[in-house]
C-alpha cells in the first residue's frame, strides 16, 4: 500500500469513505485502480492519501451543495478526536484542489469501467422485452463553469446568428452568456436505470461518434433501443456486430421497400450502405449518359442488411380531453415475428424513455437543478463528471440491491429518497457498514412510490434562446393521466414517402418520446 497509509494520521484516515456506497466502491478497489493508474508509487502528501482523494471527489458529488472543506468534515465525521489526536485538519480548499490534479480523471475513469453494469436480476418483466434485456442509449450535455479553458476544450451551444443592422456584419452564432458544455452518452439498463457504458467529449462531438464508443457494452441476449437520431449504416453495423438485437425508430426518409409483408402487420425490408448505394447512382448515371441499352441497376447491393420495419400510430388522449396522434417506424433485427410480436415491440420501445428518468435523476436530484460542475480546468471537469457517474451507479445500485429483497420493481423506490438516506447514514456506516445498510434499505422500501401507470410528460424547452414569452409557452400540468392505444400500420396501407421529416404543426405540446 502507499506510503500516505504509514503514518498514524493515515491509518486514521484509511476510515474516511463514502458511507454504505463504500459498500458498491470498497477501498480495495479504490487502491487497485489508483495503482492501474500509477498514482500509489511514492506518495508523498500524508495528509490527504491517495485513497482519501478519491473518496473526496466522490463526495463531492454525493454532496454537491456543499463547498470543498464542508465535504471533507462530511466523509471525516465521526473520526474527530482520533484525527485531532493524530495532528491532523482539514485541508484548505487550495490544498484540496491541488490533490484532486493530483489525481486527474484516469482512476475515476477505470473505477467507472469496474463498476459499469446492468444491474439486472434476471428475466424480470419489467426488464426484458420478448425475453431481451432492454437497454437504450442517449446523450445529453452537462454545462462548466465559463473559465477559457473550459471554452477552448468543450465549445459553447450557438444561439443562432443575430440579424445584422444597417452597415453591420451579422454576430456570428453563440453568445458569451452561455456556458461551455461536455457531451455525454450513455448505454443504461431501463429496467434497472443502471449504466452500462458511457462517453464523453466537447460540445462539437455528435452523439453518434460517442455512442460508437459505448459499443462495448453491448452483448448477446440485450435489444437496443434507440431514437432517430442515432441511425445511420455505420453504427447499425457496429451495433449489430456485438451480437445485441437492435430496435430503432428511423426518420421518414429512410427508404425501407418492401420485400416480404409478414402476419403480424410488419415487413422484410433492407438497408443500404449509402456509399455503395451512391456508386451504383454512378454507374447508372454514367451508362444513362453513354447510350446504354441496358436498364438501370435496382437490384440489392452487396452490403444490404435484411431488416424487420414496424410501423404504427400512438392516439394519446389525457385526463382534460386533448388528443394526438404520432406516427412511429422502428427497425429490428428480430426478423421472427412468432417470437417477437409487432404489438409488442412497439409498446417495449416506450421504455426508452427511463434513459431520460435516468439523466433528470443525475442532473437535477443529484448534481442539483441548474448546478454547474465545479472544475474550471478540463480535466477536473472530466474527472467530476466520472465520479458523479459512480455515485450514481453506486445509488442505483443500492435501489437494486433493496427492491431485490422485496422482488419490488426498481422503479418503485425513489432515488431522492435513497440520496436522503445515504447521506444520512455516512456517520454509522463506518463503524457498522451492515448495519447502516440495513438501515438505509429500511428507509428507503418504507416510502415506495405508488404504481403510476398511463401518464404523459410534457417535453418542454428549459432554456429558450430568446427571453421573450412566445405564444406556446403555456402553464400545463408537467404530468397527466393518459390513455395511449397502439395501432400497427401494415404495408398494404399508403405511408410516408418524403424525404424529409414532416412539418410539425403549430404550438404543439406533450411530444411523445
Amino acid at each position: 500500500m502507499g506510503g500516505g497509509w504509514s503514518s498514524t494520521r493515515g491509518k486514521v484516515l484509511a476510515g474516511a469513505r463514502a458511507g454504505v456506497l463504500a459498500w458498491f466502491v470498497p477501498p480495495g478497489l479504490v487502491d487497485e485502480v489508483l495503482a492501474a493508474a500509477g498514482q500509489l508509487r511514492g506518495q508523498r502528501f500524508r495528509a490527504l492519501p491517495g485513497r482519501l482523494g478519491v473518496y473526496f471527489v466522490l463526495g463531492l458529488c454525493l454532496y454537491s451543495h456543499l463547498p470543498y472543506t464542508a465535504v471533507m468534515r462530511e466523509l471525516a465525521s465521526g473520526l474527530g478526536r482520533a484525527l485531532r489526536e493524530a495532528g491532523w485538519r482539514v485541508p484548505a480548499s487550495t490544498a484540496l484542489t491541488k490533490a484532486r490534479r493530483r489525481l486527474g480523471e484516469k482512476p475515476f475513469e477505470l473505477l467507472f469501467s469496474r463498476l459499469c453494469s446492468g444491474l439486472s436480476p434476471g428475466r424480470a418483466p419489467w426488464s426484458h422485452i420478448c425475453g431481451l434485456l432492454a437497454v437504450a442509449w442517449d446523450g445529453t450535455t452537462v454545462k462548466a463553469p465559463a473559465s477559457k479553458e473550459n471554452i477552448a476544450a468543450f465549445g459553447k451551444p450557438g444561439r443562432g446568428r443575430k440579424k445584422a443592422a444597417a452597415g453591420k456584419k451579422a454576430a456570428p452564432a453563440g453568445g458569451d452568456a452561455a456556458y461551455p458544455q461536455l457531451r455525454l452518452v450513455t448505454l443504461i439498463a431501463c429496467g434497472t436505470r443502471a449504466v452500462a457504458a458511457a462517453a464523453m467529449g466537447p460540445l462539437r462531438t455528435g452523439e453518434r461518434a460517442l455512442a460508437a464508443d459505448c459499443v462495448s457494452g453491448l452483448g448477446k441476449g440485450m435489444l437496443l433501443l434507440a431514437d432517430r437520431g442515432f441511425y445511420s449504416y455505420p453504427l447499425w453495423r457496429q451495433a449489430a456486430a456485438t451480437g445485441a438485437h437492435l430496435l430503432w425508430r428511423v426518420q421518414a426518409g429512410v427508404h425501407l421497400p418492401v420485400r416480404r409483408a409478414l402476419p403480424d402487420g410488419s415487413w422484410l425490408s433492407a438497408v443500404s450502405d449509402p456509399a455503395e448505394a451512391r456508386r451504383r447512382t454512378h454507374r447508372n448515371g454514367v451508362r444513362r449518359r453513354r447510350g446504354s441499352s441496358l436498364p438501370p441497376d435496382t437490384g440489392p447491393l452487396p452490403a444490404d442488411i435484411t431488416v424487420r420495419v414496424i410501423e404504427f400510430t400512438v392516439t394519446v388522449t389525457t385526463s382534460d380531453g386533448a388528443v394526438r396522434t404520432e406516427r412511429y417506424r422502428l427497425i429490428t433485427t428480430l426478423l421472427d415475428h412468432a417470437a417477437a410480436p409487432a404489438a409488442e415491440l412497439a409498446g417495449g420501445y416506450a421504455w426508452r424513455w427511463a434513459i431520460e428518468t435516468g439523466f433528470r435523476e443525475f442532473k437535477t436530484y443529484l448534481r442539483g437543478p441548474g448546478r454547474l460542475l465545479r472544475a474550471r480546468t478540463p480535466e477536473l471537469a472530466r474527472q467530476e463528471l466520472w465520479a458523479y457517474l459512480v455515485i450514481y451507479q453506486a445509488i442505483r445500485a443500492v435501489i437494486c440491491r433493496a427492491a431485490a429483497s422485496r422482488r419490488l420493481d426498481p422503479d418503485r423506490i425513489s432515488f431522492t429518497a435513497t440520496l436522503h438516506a445515504v447521506r444520512a447514514t455516512l456517520a454509522s456506516a463506518r463503524t457498522r457498514p451492515d448495519a447502516a445498510l440495513a438501515e438505509t434499505e429500511d428507509a428507503i422500501l418504507s416510502q415506495l412510490v405508488p404504481e403510476r401507470k398511463g401518464r404523459v410528460c410534457i417535453r418542454a424547452v428549459n432554456e429558450p434562446s430568446s427571453p421573450f414569452p412566445s405564444k406556446g409557452n403555456k402553464k400545463v400540468p408537467k404530468s397527466q393521466p393518459a390513455h395511449s392505444p397502439t395501432t400497427i400500420t401494415p404495408p398494404t396501407q399508403p405511408r410516408h414517402t418524403t424525404t424529409g421529416q414532416p412539418k410539425q404543426p403549430p404550438n404543439r405540446q406533450n411530444q411523445p418520446p
